[in-house]
């Protein structure tokens, strides 16, 4: 038995290798220095030394920028995007359709059926959405 099998060192070695994030870009991104990333995916140390939350968020984040990124489609991303915005910043969907230019029974279509919406209407609300995510977030 690979008592390796499993280990999020291998996803991250993926992210590395096949998405192209540099160790550099997971530092800046985590907050963990980029020799301890590198030892990391090299099987050189197991970060004990952090913080339980701080190992945790790491390895969300590399779940998310691995099998997320393949398993999770663009119509869901924003459509979860969406949801958060709403929850925890109160945006409506009324404001949302509003920014994207579309009607608000369109937006609550789309959370229903994705196919709903045209690509062109697709493409102004996830813009709409990736943007408002981005501003606020930013801290």
């Amino acid at each position: 038995m690979d008592i390796k099998a499993g280990d999020p060192r291998d996803l991250l070695k993926t992210i590395i290798d096949e998405y192209k994030i540099t160790p550099y870009s997971m530092s800046l991104i985590s907050g963990i220095d980029e020799v301890k990333v590198l030892e990391y995916v090299n099987y050189d140390t197991d970060l004990c030394f952090l913080p339980v939350e701080k190992l945790l968020d790491f390895t969300d984040l590399i779940l998310f920028l691995s099998v997320g990124m393949k398993d999770v489609t663009p119509d869901e991303r924003v459509s979860s995007i969406i949801e958060h915005l709403n929850v925890s910043y109160n945006i409506s969907f009324e404001t949302l359709s509003i920014y994207a230019n579309i009607e608000e029974k369109e937006l609550r279509q789309f959370i229903d059926d994705y196919d709903s919406l045209s690509f062109e209407k697709r493409y102004r609300l996830g813009l709409v959405v990736l943007f408002l995510h981005f501003v606020l977030t930013k801290k």
